[in-house]
């Protein structure tokens, strides 16, 4: 297994503001920054509760297993996300695993509404390449602290 790890403990705070799409940290492969560029659009199509732009990012087969210990699949998670409020999402400790076509990324996800931290979730997220585009191929969260 190739392993492309993207241990940010001296670069948490710059990679925290890695939120908007199209950036990424130079030091990282190119198959990293454009996986880290997609869970960036991925975590921010969430937030924002856009079901048409997590339509084009989630593998067909997608799955996501909550915190909660429950399973959603694509399309319900989906319909979830339309009608959930919006929140912000604030990700830290995040790395990047390749093997072949496959990307694995590990990370912890601070989530708030409003000043209010709602929760901190370590998460992991597969991504698969499908037609020269990352697509989400299965979400999973922990509750942490």
């Amino acid at each position: 297994m190739i392993r492309s790890m993207l241990l940010l403990a001296a670069a948490a705070v710059a990679f925290a503001t890695l939120a908007s799409p199209g950036r990424a940290i130079a030091s990282a492969s190119p198959n990293a920054i454009a996986v880290l560029d997609r869970e960036a659009q991925f975590l921010a199509a969430d937030s924002r509760g856009d079901a048409r732009a997590l339509g084009t990012m989630l593998a067909e087969n997608f799955v996501h297993t909550t915190f909660q210990g429950t399973i959603e699949y694509r399309e319900g998670f989906l319909k979830n996300v339309a009608v959930r409020a919006a929140f912000k999402q604030k990700t830290s400790e995040q790395t990047v695993d390749f093997a072949g076509e496959a990307a694995v990324v590990h990370g912890v996800d601070t989530v708030s509404q409003g000043a209010k931290v709602v929760i901190r979730l370590r998460y992991t997220d597969v991504y698969v390449k499908q037609g020269g585009a990352w697509k989400v191929l299965s979400a999973q969260e922990t509750r942490i602290g």
